[in-house]
């Protein structure tokens, strides 16, 4: 084997490589945060004057996972009113995970929610929305669910 035919296999492997690297990002799949990105973008503000209502508050939004269950804890400040809103379990590495559920507390703030039913095991970021008052609020924690 001389040099020519050597120069040749090294050039028919880098073209394979090319081929396969082409082949591969053609069907890998990639997806937008939120099919209408452009739309949310423009409500945005709302979002920042929400999360700057919730980090005038005393206590903080927590959730955690406890027993099969993961439990939302909203601020100590909304412990007996009247609070309408929705939580967001948003999975970035699958959307099909994704889960938009009301948000329905009882009288301490807390709100269950089941692992396998209505969450499943994954890393969540967990936005949070929700109306006291007349006042909105927006909170944002991350969460693995396992």
């Amino acid at each position: 084997m001389n040099f020519g035919h050597k120069l040749i296999l090294v050039f028919l492997a880098f073209g394979a490589l090319m081929g396969t690297l082409v082949y591969m990002s053609l069907n890998t799949e990639f997806e937008l945060v939120s099919k209408d990105y452009y739309k949310d973008e423009l409500a945005y503000q709302e979002v920042i004057d929400a999360s700057r209502n919730a980090n005038q508050l005393n206590s903080r939004l927590s959730v955690a996972q406890s027993d099969g269950q993961v439990v939302l804890q909203l601020p100590g400040e909304m412990t007996g009113q009247a609070v309408s809103g929705e939580v967001y379990f948003y999975c970035a590495a699958d959307s099909r995970k994704d889960r938009k559920i009301a948000l329905q507390t009882d009288s301490q703030g807390k709100q269950a929610f089941e692992i396998g039913k209505a969450v499943v095991p994954a890393g969540y970021k967990v936005r949070v929305n929700w109306t006291a008052g007349e006042k909105k609020y927006y909170n944002e924690v991350y969460l693995r669910v396992e």
